[in-house]
């Protein structure tokens, strides 16, 4: 072999290594951790949970960036468009990888192509909620009160599309109960007329609702969780009613797609690590009420693929259309 012939494999040689050569310098230089949301919200909240145990684990700041709007839909674009190099982590949630791909028409990223999947973290359950007042106490109860009076029980949800309107346009589906539908533009309207009566059913998450039905102003029918709440052991899951939709809401992390291997696998465990840690578990997730599910990327990715799959022949079962 001549000294020309030998140029290219040696400047081949060194393309391989600089991926690896990166990853074991990683990281040389802050992490910005982008938020799809606003702050003080839950996913933010979590989000900063975690920035204090990575900023020990790495030995650089991890710099939370807020990108606000569009239902997440411009943070997960600044995501995805990022380069691939470990330093902008995404935090991620089912609503942006799953439900807005199948119910929108334009998206600005690709969700199975632009990211890689990192961890996890878990589930955010909700939970069948009625006012008090409401002559029903299980799921059963409410479904016959609602073919007694057709479209006279409202059932509240946050728009067409919307997680709550899918299980309310499940039922009616599947047991021919004609609840009437009441979108709210927000979240708080929609639980301040429940608790008000104005509304009568609707699906929130459990942190929101929690102190509500302590205080005996609202009550649960069922919960999302895989298992019940020790906090309300009487009350049934989705599942063990019959309701077995891929609807759960689910917290995670991922970066840009093709960011290396040994990266990805270092952000993991690190986050595990960090998850691991019982005071973590009870401030940042149980103060949430956040289910720990860690796992592998493999095991995420796995997942999200059998809930893309469930989500999509939900949306055409219940005749959604995309917008």
């Amino acid at each position: 072999m001549t000294k020309l012939s030998r140029i290219p494999v040696v400047l081949l040689a060194g393309t391989f290594a600089l991926p690896l050569a990166s990853a074991q310098s990683y990281p040389s230089k802050p992490i910005r951790m982008v938020v799809p949301a606003a702050p003080g919200i839950m996913q933010d909240t979590l989000s900063r949970g975690f920035v204090e145990p990575l900023t020990k684990g790495f030995g650089q700041p991890i710099i939370v960036d807020n990108r606000i709007g569009a239902d997440g839909v411009i943070g997960m674009e600044a995501c995805a468009k990022a380069p691939p190099d470990g330093y902008t982590l995404c935090n991620t949630m089912s609503g942006a990888i799953i439900w807005n791909p199948a119910l929108r028409l334009k998206l600005p990223y690709d969700a199975v192509r632009d990211f890689a999947p990192v961890v996890q973290v878990g589930f955010f359950d909700s939970a069948l909620v009625a006012q008090s007042a409401l002559p029903a106490d299980s799921l059963q109860q409410l479904i016959d009160l609602v073919k007694a009076r057709p479209d006279k029980v409202n059932w509240a949800t946050f728009g067409v599309n919307s997680t709550g309107y899918m299980y309310m346009e499940w039922l009616r589906r599947s047991s021919g109960a004609r609840f009437y539908h009441v979108p709210y533009k927000t979240p708080p309207q929609g639980l301040q007329a429940l608790v008000a009566g104005e509304s009568h059913v609707a699906v929130y998450g459990l942190s929101s609702i929690a102190s509500l039905v302590k205080a005996g102003k609202l009550k649960l029918l069922g919960v999302t969780s895989a298992r019940r709440q020790d906090w309300l052991p009487d009350v049934p899951t989705f599942e063990e009613l019959g309701i077995k939709l891929p609807l759960r809401t689910w917290f995670g992390y991922h970066f840009p797609a093709s960011t290396p291997r040994e990266i990805v696998l270092r952000m993991n465990a690190e986050i595990r690590k960090a998850m691991a840690d019982p005071g973590f578990r009870q401030s940042v997730l149980g103060r949430q009420m956040i289910t720990p599910n860690d796992g592998t990327p493999e095991e995420f990715d796995a997942y999200i693929r059998v809930q893309r799959k469930g989500v999509t022949e939900l949306v055409k079962f219940l005749g959604l259309k995309p917008e």
